[in-house]
């Protein structure tokens, strides 16, 4: 393809320059863009002054060559979307009313790139893999960026198939056996203990809404590949494949929003797997489109001056064919 392309950290993460609307509906350009995405660990970004003004459909039609759009709006955050279509808006946009009209967490903005090492104290940044929590989780997810401030903001990858790589034999026995325990209540209850508006689920919603069950290692089911997994502000406890857990335990977590100590087994790792050797630190431009694979990334975003500035982003989620488990 006719298109500059440049690595973001080694052969984690690729960007494609220059691309306009018409690429976007190239078969070509997107057979081309996938195959980029899958063998660069799951990251992928695109940049053009011509893609600041996509319309709903266009953002749709390109995601979808990454996997299906999942059609429905998570649970408490219907007035979030664009309306008629699953797209989450994500910032501090508001509506003519002055009510939140983006999913919103105030978190503190990037004072160097030391920060974005994880820092066990703070316990920020909030590195995560996108909705653990879910029956099926979703394989991916795709940001439009159509509001950036002029600092802050930056969204922040790392590549847990090359920190995987890095482990001991005796580490990746360890935590092959080990599964992660995630809740959407308890996820949700977490951060609305530090962002009041952030919605919080309702009786009704957290039944419909069950704790799951994910690996700790994952193999992609497409390249094989093996990643650490299960990380989400939705991991309240890490226990033994198959182990029991009791309605009292849960109800602390989701309820109080308390993370069970066994969580420190992902925790301890951060401040390795989240090094510069496998992170990388995205800056938005109006336009830009970054796709990551939830099964060999973890993410997190950085604050702003929200006092000052507008952000809006469009996210959709990426869910695979159905005939394809995202984890094995």
């Amino acid at each position: 393809m006719n298109r500059t392309t440049s690595s973001l950290n080694g052969n984690f993460g690729i960007k494609i320059d220059d691309v306009t609307p018409s690429d976007l509906t190239d078969p070509a350009f997107q057979s081309w863009a996938y195959e980029l995405w899958l063998t660069h660990g799951g990251l992928l970004a695109i940049r053009g002054a011509a893609l600041a003004t996509l319309s709903p459909d266009q953002f749709i039609a390109w995601s979808e060559v990454f996997g299906s759009i999942e059609q429905r709006v998570q649970a408490a955050r219907e007035d979030k979307s664009v309306p008629g279509y699953p797209i989450l808006r994500i910032g501090n946009i508001r509506n003519e009313r002055g009510e939140l009209a983006a999913q919103f967490s105030d978190v503190p903005p990037l004072e160097s790139d030391d920060d974005i090492r994880y820092n066990p104290e703070t316990q920020r940044p909030v590195w995560h893999t996108d909705s653990t929590f879910r029956e099926t989780p979703p394989i991916g997810s795709i940001f439009y960026c159509r509001i950036a401030p002029p600092r802050g903001a930056e969204t922040l990858f790392a590549d847990m198939q090359g920190a995987c790589n890095t482990l001991s034999d005796a580490e990746r026995a360890r935590l092959e056996k080990l599964e992660a325990i995630c809740s959407l209540t308890h996820h949700d209850k977490k951060i609305n203990s530090y962002s009041p508006e952030y919605p919080i689920l309702t009786p009704e919603q957290r039944r419909d809404n069950p704790p799951r069950r994910v690996p700790i290692i994952l193999t992609h089911p497409v390249t094989r590949k093996k990643a650490l997994y299960g990380l989400n502000s939705s991991t309240c406890a890490i226990v033994p494949k198959g182990a029991d857990i009791s309605s009292a335990d849960l109800d602390l977590w989701d309820l109080e929003g308390v993370e069970d100590e066994s969580v420190m087994i992902w925790r301890d790792m951060l401040p390795r797997v989240t090094g510069p050797e496998f992170t990388f630190k995205w800056e938005w431009l109006p336009g830009d489109i970054v796709v990551w694979d939830n099964r060999s990334t973890i993410h997190t975003g950085t604050g702003f001056d929200t006092e000052r500035y507008e952000r809006e982003m469009w996210r959709l989620t990426l869910l695979n064919k159905p005939d394809v488990h995202p984890y094995s």
